[in-house]
């Protein structure tokens, strides 16, 4: 782990590139660069680190001579983290505010947008084991299901506790999403909480690979 100190943009890219190019994998040298960055222009809802939109930033500014593009593709595309790391070495790579800060978007964007995929699986399903094709609002049962009210009804509450945020963002947008997420947690019972969140982290395990996660 650097105990190089937390420096300027081009200062953090060049570290990384340097670690790299002294035989570092580069997605260590990834997660350190993250550690290292500034997260103010990277969060969601105030706590939650966008480390997507951060990692690409960092892959893109360290350059395809360097870093291989097939690798990165297969991360940011398919899920498929070249390297496995268990939760304890990466809260260590990290930093612990760091780490908090991705647990927050891990639970709070990509296991609450797994939710949402995995109850429109169980709707269709349901209907096709009936010999029934899947019906054409099976997203709009979805939020029925988890949030008790539909989507649009939702995003106009969202959008009015978020008055940066425009009507035509709606469509994947983490803010959303982690509003969603927010807004389950306060709304819902323990119980459900508990059973929908069980729901979307088999649904990751066994279903999904389109959502990256940096730690499996």
């Amino acid at each position: 782990m650097s105990d190089l100190p937390v420096g300027s943009h081009q200062e953090i890219v060049n570290r990384m590139k340097t670690a790299i190019s002294a035989g570092k994998h580069w997605y260590l040298a990834l997660i350190e660069a993250m550690r290292d960055y500034p997260e103010e222009n990277y969060l969601i809802g105030g706590d939650a680190l966008d480390w997507i939109s951060l990692a690409r930033m960092l892959v893109r500014e360290t350059g395809d001579n360097i870093i291989s593009p097939r690798e990165t593709g297969q991360f940011f595309n398919h899920g498929k983290p070249p390297l496995k790391i268990a939760p304890a070495e990466a809260r260590q790579l990290m930093g612990d505010v760091k780490y908090n800060l991705y647990l927050n978007y891990l639970y709070g964007v990509t296991v609450e947008s797994a939710l949402l995929r995995a109850v429109v699986a169980e709707i269709e399903k349901e209907f096709t084991s009936l010999g029934l094709a899947p019906p054409e609002d099976a997203k709009t049962r979805a939020f029925l299901a988890i949030y008790e009210d539909d989507e649009d009804s939702l995003h106009k509450i969202f959008i009015g506790k978020n008055d940066t945020v425009h009507e035509r963002q709606k469509q994947y947008n983490p803010e959303f999403v982690y509003w969603l997420f927010k807004y389950r947690l306060k709304n819902s019972d323990k119980e459900k909480v508990a059973s929908d969140t069980k729901k979307a982290l088999n649904w990751l395990k066994t279903g999904s690979h389109a959502f990256p996660r940096l730690f499996c």
